[in-house]
């Protein structure tokens, strides 16, 4: 099984910049006509073999997944090129956005932390490779698989190697009392999370973590005796000219207008309209597409050698140290001398994702209000790929084949993934399908396909499902570990 994993994390006139200085930039029709194209020509990860491509719009798509709006801005060349922001009509209770209305990042926080404590560390304020418990006030990390001589850092918490125990953060009602760091990383009576442990030894394995982020998030203020917000303001929000762009949780009062509401799945405005986050470098960054986009650029030029915020050296550091295709929690892809980074993000209420090829300068940004918006997403990239003539996030090809429904129905039922998750298959006999589903209720439609004996797709993403047998058992494979359907005695 492989691709990404799903995440558990009025209209305006476009504003059209143009690039100038290069014999390969884009003329304002170009642009134009980019932008009227992937408005249109939005398509699925997959390419069914002899049949005819369905391409819709973006406006269609948002009424077909229950999508309220969408911001959105496109990369050109390192600048940016265009920035929309998309309302769905059918939403009459949200109120007018533009350009300035903030959606939660969600996990495109994470990135953001991390590359404002690469400043620090370049600055002498911090070292990356220090025992991060040296930089603790008040905290003590429990005894776990770290050692005096392989302790946890900020750099392998930003590179989600700490061995703290894995996992995200569901948030907090906005009329609940939101906990403090320190009662998020001790698991006290209000919080919603388990306390953080080191359940691994530092640097052995990649393991996303949310409660690691939260631990540098307390590190940082103990060092610079600051609230956490002020911290990134200063470091990385103020100089990228990331303008609309606020780590404040809960929000002040003067920003609540400028929200875009989070709804879930069928359409539903989220109780209070969001969900307030307390675990900020984690995710709980304000945000706009433009002002991602303008982070994602700092870190191309830096690449490039161009002036930015960010060293080249700094950043080709981090490259050199990939891991199972990631960096710092980025997806790294190399093809065709191509190299580009991608983050994906998922809050209560929010889906979000960025990407941007280095080595060209090209890419994108979304932000939606919507539980519904992975899908979304991942065409966006795939469409803009298309329209844009990016070197990677293309379509898989693939070619259906028939099933017998006694077969489909013999593989529902509930599965135990990686000896701790339960993930469930469905068998809907209207459409003689199969759905799978994950703990957070997003569901994939797994259409057969020719190549292997039980092979599956899911048409939104690519991902791909072999079942196989474990004794009499069913069992598939989900990013490298086995999911075991669970027989009842």
């Amino acid at each position: 099984m492989k691709s990404t994993k799903p995440y558990w994390n009025t209209l305006f006139l476009p504003t059209l910049i143009l690039v100038f200085g290069s014999a390969c930039t884009k003329t304002s029709n170009e642009l134009d006509n980019g932008k009227a194209r992937l408005e249109n020509e939005i398509r699925g990860q997959v390419k069914f073999l002899e049949e005819p491509e369905s391409l819709s719009s973006i406006r269609d798509k948002m009424k077909e997944y229950k999508i309220p709006a969408l911001s959105l801005t496109v990369i050109s060349q390192g600048k940016l090129a265009w920035t929309e922001t998309y309302q769905n009509e059918n939403f009459e209770q949200q109120i007018n956005l533009d350009s300035t209305s903030i959606f939660q990042a969600a996990s495109l926080s994470k990135p953001v932390t991390c590359l404002a404590a690469l400043r620090m560390h370049a600055e002498g304020k911090i070292d990356l490779d220090k025992n991060i418990q040296e930089y603790l006030k008040e905290f003590v990390l429990p005894a776990g698989k770290q050692t005096s001589e392989n302790p946890i850092t900020f750099r392998n918490i930003f590179s989600h190697t700490s061995g703290i125990s894995p996992g995200g953060y569901q948030g907090y009602d906005r009329a609940a009392v939101m906990p403090t760091d320190l009662d998020v990383l001790r698991g006290s009576a209000e919080v919603n999370t388990p306390p953080i442990e080191v359940v691994a030894a530092p640097n052995e394995m990649l393991a996303y973590s949310g409660g690691a982020y939260t631990l540098a998030e307390l590190a940082l203020q103990d060092i610079f005796n600051d609230d956490f917000s002020s911290i990134m303001k200063e470091w990385i929000l103020e100089p990228a000219g990331m303008k609309n762009s606020e780590f404040t949780q809960p929000l002040p009062e003067s920003e609540i207008h400028r929200v875009a509401k989070g709804y879930t799945q069928s359409g539903e405005l989220i109780e209070g309209g969001w969900r307030n986050h307390p675990e900020q470098a984690a995710a709980g960054l304000w945000s706009t597409s433009a002002d991602m986009a303008k982070f994602m650029i700092e870190i191309y030029k830096a690449y490039q050698g161009e002036p930015s915020i960010f060293s080249a050296s700094d950043i080709k550091t981090i490259l050199s140290h990939e891991r199972d295709g990631h960096v710092y929690g980025f997806i790294l892809n190399r093809s065709e001398e191509n190299i580009s980074l991608t983050h994906y993000g998922g809050n209560a209420g929010y889906r979000t994702g960025m990407t941007i090829s280095l080595t060209s300068g090209n890419g994108l940004v979304y932000l939606i209000n919507s539980d519904n918006g992975g899908a979304l997403g991942n065409e966006l990239f795939l469409s803009a790929s298309q329209v844009y003539d990016w070197k990677y996030f293309k379509q898989t090809e693939v070619e259906r084949k028939p099933v017998d429904s006694e077969i489909l129905e013999g593989l529902s039922g509930k599965y135990r993934w990686n000896d701790q998750v339960d993930l469930s298959i469905a068998f809907e006999e209207s459409k003689n399908q199969i759905s799978l589903f994950f703990p957070n209720g997003d569901e994939y439609e797994l259409v057969p396909i020719k190549g292997e004996e039980l092979g599956f797709i899911h048409g939104n993403t690519g991902i791909q499902v072999s079942f196989a047998r474990d004794g009499d058992k069913p069992s598939f494979m989900l990013y490298g570990q086995t999911a075991i359907k669970i027989i009842n005695p």
